[in-house]
């Protein structure tokens, strides 16, 4: 018999989460599982709505459905933010009990633990129903974190993490948690080169340019700033074949985006580049995937240049360090000791040591971030569950 499984996504951008989904959801055995999404009837959610459409599932819109943010990626600092989430609250418990009553589904899942009020709702509606709470981001250790990982631990009956890190931020070793990393499309493996070689040659880079990407949301936690001033105060040490390309920058730029805006065009060896719909050329025309994350978060463009063949860079910090293999498949650095950055970018120079690198990345890729094995232990603990209801 067809499982129907009711997914509750938090956001209308077209960010990670979305896509991840949608990878999840044309993956699924459609003899098995039938997918219902429910997202925020927002203006501007099109492009998302069509991408779970395309995927093969129901798309239920609906005004009430809103975050409880409490995560390094949205960590709710703002008192009128917390005000919001909290009256915000009782609204989505309501609207999940309905959507429940109504779709009458098998397995709950929610895209992001900030949709634990979707939780509450579905076991108010069907106290036995399994609800699964994809764990993406890390919580914040302080004490709004904290409150958002108790109110997971009590009203999720299971955690999906994209890393042994995530799992850690619910604050108990006892949760039901399975580790599923992020995963790209399998497509990417066989990936056009040539995208790469066309990108390359629009930019006019140099053949012997060795380019390093940062390709991330222009924000402090994700260090592009940093990464610029980091590079400067070093650059007479860097191999001379090193270029820094920063891109993801918005239309209007303010604050913490327009100062590293600036740094990028003062640096003789950044460019920057604005946001862009596609970057599979652009990664295909770079050499090294670099993120330099001040907090810890995973990185979709590491996994994603790894199934590209492309090494990594990566500072330091929970979750990017489970990406990266250090000196198998990329290097990590530290922060805290600049001459770590510096000879990792010397060594990832080394065209010798970057092709080897690479091929490794490709093959970790294959092992961990393809999405048909991705969506093969999601179905495992779907099956799970639902063998104990």
């Amino acid at each position: 018999m067809v499982k129907k499984v009711l997914y509750f996504h938090h956001a209308t951008g077209l960010g990670g989460a979305p896509r991840s989904l949608s990878l999840l959801i044309r993956g699924l055995d459609r003899e098995r599982f039938q997918s219902v999404v429910a997202m925020p009837r927002r203006e501007g959610n099109g492009a998302v709505k069509a991408l779970f459409r395309d995927a093969g599932a129901e798309v239920i819109e609906e005004r009430d459905i809103r975050p409880f943010n409490g995560s390094s990626v949205a960590p709710n600092h703002k008192l009128k933010d917390r005000a919001y989430a909290i009256a915000s609250y009782p609204f989505t418990v309501r609207c999940a009990k309905r959507l429940v009553d109504d779709v009458r589904p098998d397995l709950v899942h929610l895209n992001s633990t900030c949709l634990v009020a979707a939780a509450a709702g579905a076991h108010m509606a069907s106290p036995d129903l399994p609800v699964i709470a994809h764990v993406r981001e890390p919580l914040l250790s302080n004490r709004w974190g904290r409150a958002l990982a108790s109110l997971n631990r009590r009203h999720v009956n299971s955690f999906i993490s994209i890393d042994e890190a995530g799992l850690r931020t619910l604050g108990s070793k006892d949760v039901d948690g399975t580790v599923v990393y992020n995963f790209v499309d399998e497509r990417a493996f066989h990936a056009d080169l040539r995208l790469g070689e066309k990108y390359r040659r629009t930019q006019a880079w140099d053949d012997d340019d060795v380019v390093f990407l940062f390709l991330a949301r222009i924000a402090p936690s994700n260090g592009p700033l940093e990464l610029v001033r980091l590079i400067d105060a070093n650059i007479q040490k860097l191999h001379p074949s090193a270029r820094f390309v920063v891109a993801g920058f918005p239309e209007r730029k303010a604050d913490y985006a327009l100062a590293a805006y600036e740094a990028v065009k003062q640096s003789s060896r950044c460019v920057a580049l604005d946001f862009v719909e596609d970057a599979v050329p652009l990664m295909l025309a770079s050499d090294v995937m670099v993120a330099p994350f001040t907090e810890p978060h995973s990185a979709r463009s590491v996994f994603e240049g790894a199934a590209l063949g492309k090494p990594g860079l990566v500072a330091n910090v929970p979750h990017l360090v489970e990406l990266v293999k250090d000196g198998r498949t990329g290097a990590v650095f530290s922060w805290e000791e600049p001459n770590t950055f510096v000879s990792a970018v010397n060594d990832l120079c080394n065209s010798d040591k970057r092709r080897e690198m690479g091929r490794a990345s490709l093959e970790f890729a294959k092992a961990n971030f393809c999405s048909k094995t991705g969506v093969e232990k999601t179905m495992s603990v779907y099956d799970k569950l639902l063998e104990n209801r």
